[in-house]
């Protein structure tokens, strides 16, 4: 197994010998040019200039530049030689060309030995706050965390290591069967929903590991932050050994056959503390590589059945929608008899379906090889929606949500909270009490005990650190504690689905509701239950709600929040709701992340480690928390938005030693400080890796991408399904008085003299009714049209070149602007859109070094 350091060491020999190779290569080129650019100037003709420069081109296998064609000019050459009517002008201009062309190799191998410079500063300072370093490193940050570390282990020793004494199993039993025991089925269910649960969760079949299995759990082990860096490194090795895979499947499956004895060992299993981007720090356990792999296949097993159980009970007739604004028998069948079944496609039917796929039960995956970090800040996954997906799409979901009931002029509460501590709190005695409850058997039952129950150690405190057993609470990162959190949070996804027939959404335990007040505050009295019940403390500072009127004449204490619920703002990432429903940005917030950026910025040794800080924190965890772009957020959110960028840009780089005004002008001077080079050209900064450039993220492009296409006020979509409603209205009435109406020719006799429905009765309960209204709805949800990046015929050209087959599939529209943009300069530069030939540049290196965990500086 090859540690990191030793890894370390193999790269920097790569990128040491490209370099060499790199330096002979320049400097016989240079030589060589020389040469050329003499015998040029030798010439005692233009033509014979030209001609020497042309050659030295096609010798050196040097493109032409692109207003230039090779063919042409050997053409015309040996016209001048007998036609006086070849401009010497001209001549003079290809010659200038050509020498020009010359000096792009020149640059190329100045850049190729920048490029390899910056990564082998990269590889010097692997115990930075961006690399990896193994848990024992001397300059490993968590050896001099801040005070804010070590306030908050305190704080979670405090509430691990001490038994969860409010949790009372008897009175989760008699909670449980109060929400669980008197609930009715579908009509087409057999069983009872909870008898049906339960018969599932007696189903549970493990089944045993085969080498397939295997490296689906090494993959999705990989997608985590669970293992050191050298015990990941030793997983990749393990997953391309096909031999190895195979010795290790049976080692497994000798261990789940006698997994009644299975424990966690006596020595103790080392946990590290960790600071998260957004400055929370967590507790993290580093258990050997194979009780990893076996505990991570029980979790996914564990985990996508009981998504498959709660599942079916959601389906079961036991889980309420609200009958509010929603049609009753009589004015349904009305409806039916003028204008026919509907499409079913509506408002209503979209909530549930939304709420289905995207919210309930998230934090569980429906199938074994979804490998999806359910605590990554990071991009979504190819195949599942990601964690910050479906955050996002939280945010525009009640951005639409309030933009329907300001519409329909009904007011809307919403209110938020979470559970201070969830994971770490969680006490074990109400896991296993609402596991039993469920019908999950005995056997494991006594094995989740054990995998709760861990005996650990720090490895901040040396090799004498002691080692103390866990009393409350799930260890991080294990698909097993997501399971067992989701299996007690199901519980009160019902509790509030019961009292109020709507649906609480929850991302993990971070909880919201919206509805009317009298819905709202029972859903509040609900989760204030489950929390007692259950042993848990709602968080008083992430807790808020908000009453937003949809009639601005009402008197003022009607839009006053009920003292039923609580205190406190809404807030959404850096985003806090005002009383008129608008979202805006906490500039206090935004200002402590700018000196964590800062902080960070300054921590890092290295230009790439610079930059890829920029991109995590800027580009990502910033942009992030502003919410990404939506039709129902509008051009207001993005002015606003990309003012903030500005602000953190200009306070960024004030009263700090970093120098120059912005992100470009810092990375020009450092590289003039550090390497010694100058003149360097936007485009370096911001072009792709795969190109020679530094990868660096533009937040504000995003943003100008989509702008132009953003709604100015999102409010008109609702307003032109209201006028296309009307008009269907109107159009139906026509036909119906004229006698043309296919429904009423199909009408019984009974009604054959009915009157056609008012407008007031057909607008009535449109969540339900409303094609339009569902059409609107759905398209406030999406993000605005992106802007095409139309090319210049160089760029085009240029870009065509470096790979046909790339070029045909395409880039996306934040590549295109960034080649656009920079791109005539780079060409006119380096002859082309790569700054260095691939071969040269250790573009796989850097990739790699990219693609590694990110641990911050704490």
């Amino acid at each position: 197994m090859e540690t990191s350091t030793s890894l370390t060491q193999s790269m920097q020999h790569i990128t040491t010998t490209k370099l060499d190779a790199l330096s002979r290569q320049q400097q016989s080129y240079e030589t060589s040019k020389q040469r050329i650019l003499g015998a040029a100037a030798c010439q005692s003709t233009q033509a014979g200039k030209v001609k020497v420069l042309l050659d030295a081109l096609e010798v050196h296998d040097i493109d032409a530049p692109a207003n230039i064609s090779k063919a042409n000019v050997r053409r015309f050459l040996e016209q001048s030689r007998h036609d006086p009517s070849v401009p010497s002008a001209l001549l003079r201009e290809w010659q200038m060309t050509l020498e020009q062309a010359l000096e792009a190799p020149s640059r190329k191998y100045e850049h190729a030995s920048l490029f390899g410079r910056l990564v082998v500063e990269w590889l010097g300072s692997e115990a930075l706050p961006l690399s990896d370093a193994s848990s024992d490193s001397q300059d490993h940050f968590e050896h001099v965390g801040r005070k804010e570390m070590y306030d908050q282990r305190r704080e979670w020793e405090s509430i691990v290591f001490a038994e969860g004494s409010t949790s009372n199993p008897a009175a989760i039993k008699t909670y449980l069967t109060g929400i669980f025991g008197s609930t009715s089925k579908a009509k087409k269910m057999v069983k009872e929903p909870l008898e049906a649960l339960r018969e599932g969760m007696r189903s549970f079949k493990l089944g045993t590991f085969d080498t397939l299995v295997l490296q689906t759990c090494m993959t999705g082990m990989l997608k985590t932050d669970l293992l050191s860096e050298e015990k990941r490194k030793a997983l990749v090795d393990f997953s391309n050994n096909s031999t190895l895979l195979q010795e290790i499947a049976d080692v497994l499956n000798m261990q789940i056959d006698a997994l009644e004895n299975w424990s966690w060992g006596e020595e103790g299993v080392p946990v590290s503390v960790r600071r998260a981007l957004n400055g929370k720090y967590r507790v993290y356990m580093d258990e050997e590589i194979l009780q990893a792999l076996l505990i991570h296949f029980i979790g996914m097993k564990w985990a996508t059945h009981f998504r498959t159980v709660f599942g079916a009970f959601f389906h079961s007739g036991a889980w309420k929608q609200s009958s509010d604004n929603s049609l009753d028998g009589p004015a349904r069948r009305k409806r039916q008899r003028f204008f026919g079944q509907g499409s079913g496609q509506s408002v209503r039917n979209e909530r549930r379906e939304r709420y289905q796929s995207d919210y309930f039960l998230s934090q569980l995956p429906e199938l074994f090889d979804d490998g999806t970090d359910n605590y990554s800040e990071g991009s979504p996954n190819d195949d599942v929606k990601s964690p910050m997906a479906i955050k996002q799409s939280l945010l525009h979901l009640i951005s639409t949500e309030l933009l329907l009931n300001a519409r329909l002029n009904r007011s809307i509460t919403v209110f938020q909270s979470d559970f201070k501590w969830f994971g770490p709190s969680l006490p074990h005695a109400t896991i296993i009490s609402v596991l039993h409850f469920f019908g999950v058997p005995e056997t494991w039952l006594k094995f989740f005990e054990k995998f709760l129950k861990a005996p650990v150690k720090f490895v901040q405190d040396g090799p004498e650190a002691q080692t103390q057993t866990r009393r409350c609470g799930v260890p991080i990162q294990h698909r097993l504690s997501d399971a067992m959190g989701e299996a007690v949070l199901f519980c009160l996804d019902f509790a509030v689905n019961k009292s109020t027939e709507s649906n609480l959404y929850r991302l993990h335990d971070d909880i919201w509701f919206w509805g009317s007040s009298n819905a709202s505050a029972l859903a509040w009295e609900s989760i204030q239950e489950f929390a007692s019940v259950m042993g848990l403390t709602l968080n008083e500072g992430k807790t808020g709600a908000a009453k937003v009127s949809g009639d601005l004449d009402v008197v003022p204490h009607e839009t006053s929040l009920s003292n039923r619920l609580p205190q406190g703002e809404v807030r959404w990432g850096f985003l806090r709701l005002d009383s008129s429903g608008k979202w805006t940005i906490d500039d206090q917030q935004v200002e402590t992340h700018i000196r964590e950026l800062q902080q960070q910025l300054k921590a890092c040794k290295s230009i790439l480690a610079w930059v890829q800080a920029w991109n995590m924190y800027v580009a990502r965890f910033i942009s992030n928390n502003f919410g990404e772009p939506a039709n129902c957020l509008g051009r207001p959110h993005l002015d606003m938005v990309i003012e903030a960028f500005e602000k953190i840009q200009r306070g960024l780089f004030a009263d700090i030693d970093l120098p120059g005004e912005n992100v470009g002008e810092y990375l020009r001077v450092e590289l003039a400080a550090r390497f010694g080079v100058e003149n360097i050209p936007d485009g370096f900064f911001y072009f792709p890796i795969e190109l020679g450039g530094l990868g660096m993220r533009n937040p504000l492009i995003p943003l100008f991408l989509v702008r132009g296409e953003s709604l100015s006020d999102p409010m008109v979509k609702f307003d032109e399904a209201f006028e296309l409603e009307e008009a269907d209205y109107y159009n139906a009435k026509q036909s119906y008085e004229d006698g043309t109406s296919i429904s009423r020719h199909l009408r019984t006799n009974t009604h054959d003299n009915e009157p056609f429905m008012s407008l007031d009765e057909y607008s009535r309960c449109r969540e339900e009714t409303s094609i339009h209204l569902h059409g609107a709805y759905t398209a406030l949800l999406e993000p605005p049209r992106s802007a095409i990046v139309e090319p210049t015929p160089d760029v085009r050209n240029a870009d065509r070149k470096l790979d046909p087959v790339a070029y045909h599939r395409g880039r996306d529209v934040y590549e295109q602007w960034v080649l656009q943009l920079y791109g005539a300069d780079i060409i006119r530069r380096y002859g082309g859109l790569a700054l260095g030939e691939k071969k040269l540049l250790p573009i796989g290196l850097a990739s790699i070094l990219r693609s590694e965990k990110i641990r911050w500086q704490g």
